[in-house]
């Protein structure tokens, strides 16, 4: 059991009285402790804007985020380190993510990487399309391999000789899959077999694609938070402080709240008034 620089025991987290301290065995009643040093709380509009004022709200704001849920905006992580939360490999996962672009739309049939290794979403008939275009090119390479030709039920093998949309498809399929021939034609309906990105059970690649393109997600950023509706939103620390500047009196009504309601273990009681203080006040030097 932790004990405090007295000696106190500090009980467990998550009981009633989680957080507080027992005194030591012998040690007097309630009035004879030191009294508690209760931090000052200056009133929101007496604050200064300045970039320690601002660096300090924003702390205090993601010390009530973690501790109750209030003030849930600061709630943003560093990119690797929420992917790793969510069960993800971080690399694998950022780099599927900085993948998602103006091509890619969930509600088409198919995805695919294009040639800088961006998203794209296609549909069987754009495939079709593009297997006419190149029917001259997949028809000789049809004829000169045999392993491709024994792919091809003889149908198959018709078609590609008559045009057949559908046929040609078919066939630059095979030649992909033999040597990665006409691999436009590589797009499928499972970007996790895609990409290799797998997740952790609760959440997959393509959940990981869709609350991206949903979201407000740019590459580059210093963090990444949830939007009001799940989905990814870039933020930079600069972001940040500027949103908890302009929060600035619900984050100390959420800490004058915390100290009313609630027992702080020490190290928030310390970390609090450390913030506190380095709020710069207007009246004060």
């Amino acid at each position: 059991m932790a004990q405090d620089r007295n000696g106190n025991n500090h009980k467990a987290a998550g009981r009633p009285d989680g957080g507080q301290f027992d005194r030591k065995p012998g040690q007097g009643t309630d009035d004879d402790l030191e009294e508690t040093v209760v931090p000052e709380f200056p009133a929101w509009d007496h604050i200064k804007d300045t970039p320690a004022s601002r660096e300090a709200l924003l702390g205090l704001a993601r010390t009530m985020s973690s501790w109750d849920g209030s003030c849930d905006w600061a709630d943003a992580s560093e990119p690797d380190e929420l992917m790793s939360g969510l069960g993800f490999d971080p690399a694998a996962a950022m780099t599927l993510i900085d993948a998602v672009g103006d091509d890619y739309c969930p509600t088409r049939e198919y995805v695919r990487f294009d040639d800088v290794g961006m998203l794209e979403s296609v549909d069987e008939a754009d495939l079709e399309d593009q297997a006419v275009d190149e029917a001259d090119d997949i028809r000789q390479y049809v004829e000169d391999t045999p392993e491709v030709r024994e792919g091809l039920d003889a149908d198959t093998l018709r078609g590609v000789r008559d045009g057949d949309p559908k046929a040609l498809l078919a066939a630059a399929r095979e030649c992909c899959m033999w040597d990665g021939a006409f691999d436009w034609s590589d797009a499928t309906d499972d970007i996790e077999s895609l990409s290799g990105v797998y997740g952790s059970g609760r959440y997959d690649a393509q959940w990981l694609v869709d609350r991206t393109f949903f979201g407000d997600y740019e590459p580059g950023h210093d963090y990444i938070r949830f939007d009001g509706y799940g989905n990814f939103e870039s933020v930079d620390e600069s972001t940040l402080e500027s949103e908890a500047w302009d929060n600035r009196e619900e984050i100390l009504d959420a800490v004058q709240g915390a100290r009313d309601d609630m027992d702080f273990t020490s190290w928030t009681d310390d970390n609090v008034a450390d913030m506190l203080g380095k709020l710069d006040v207007i009246g004060e030097d």
